[in-house]
């Protein structure tokens, strides 16, 4: 018996909610509820069809909104016919004035990230996303401020948003060493030559970016060191200035920090009296 009256109940509630559309309305629910899955269309319309058959059974079982029901039933049935459906307009609902603001930024940001390709590059998502900010509407209609479709709209959002693509990373395509005398800043004829190399390889390679670092070896203090590396660096950077390739130029000094040729402190070592100059592209 107890059973019997609760399924009366129901019944009657559903007779209840159903009085409150139209016969058509009732219909149109009922249609999108039986219909299967679309085979025509585009993956985006595709997906708003399941997002809208979902919604206006939501509505016209769980909410006995049967009215409300058949617009999300309507939408549905176009976009199974592959129909590119816009979503909600703020002014055809009663929104309460406070609330409007904010719905229409939502809803302006939703066609700017339509316009950038989201109903292609993301259809599931972008369809999702037109179903919660339409049931935001609906509810809003019905004065919930905190509604759950806001919240799940929100959510949404970044899937649909363009991800900035970080630039490949330069990658070192050429790599030149000179080398100086001990405590010397001055070029040398072979490091005059490796210059002239490098103004070649500009002409040939066209790197994007060189990168001038000077070094020294181990003897010494820090602070002498970084000085006499920096002076290294700055001779090779006016070199090559004069061979016209200046202008790309990046340059930087080390001291004794990055040695080529690991030693104890206050060793000399010829390899590490040096000037590196890298190719990026």
């Amino acid at each position: 018996m107890m059973k019997q009256f609760r399924l009366a109940v129901i019944l009657g509630m559903t007779a209840l909610a159903g009085a409150c559309a139209t016969p058509w309305e009732v219909s149109e629910v009922n249609e999108i509820m039986a219909a299967p899955a679309p085979t025509a269309g585009s993956a985006f319309t595709k997906a708003l069809f399941a997002e809208y058959k979902a919604y206006a059974t939501y509505e016209a079982k769980e909410e006995f909104e049967w009215d409300d029901a058949a617009i999300f039933a309507r939408k549905g049935l176009r976009a199974a016919t592959g129909e590119v459906v816009a979503p909600e307009e703020i002014s055809a609902w009663n929104v309460p004035a406070a609330r409007v603001k904010e719905l229409s930024d939502a809803r302006a940001r939703l066609i700017g990230y339509y316009g950038n390709g989201a109903r292609e590059r993301v259809p599931a998502a972008a369809a999702k996303a037109q179903a919660k900010f339409d049931c935001w509407v609906e509810e809003e209609n019905e004065g919930d401020t905190t509604s759950d479709c806001r919240a799940a709209f929100l959510k949404l959002e970044p899937e649909l948003q363009v991800k900035a693509v970080a630039p490949a990373a330069p990658k070192i395509v050429k790599t030149f060493i000179v080398y100086f005398d001990f405590n010397k800043a001055t070029l040398t004829k072979d490091a005059q030559k490796v210059l002239k190399d490098v103004a070649a390889a500009t002409g040939e390679i066209k790197p994007t970016s060189i990168y001038v670092s000077g070094h020294t070896d181990a003897v010494g203090k820090s602070a002498y060191n970084d000085k006499l590396s920096a002076n290294r660096a700055n001779a090779v950077s006016a070199a090559l200035g004069k061979l016209g390739v200046a202008s790309k130029v990046d340059q930087k000094y080390f001291g004794k920090t990055k040695l080529a040729v690991p030693t104890k402190d206050n060793v000399k070592e010829a390899k590490n009296r040096r000037v590196e100059i890298y190719f990026e592209k």
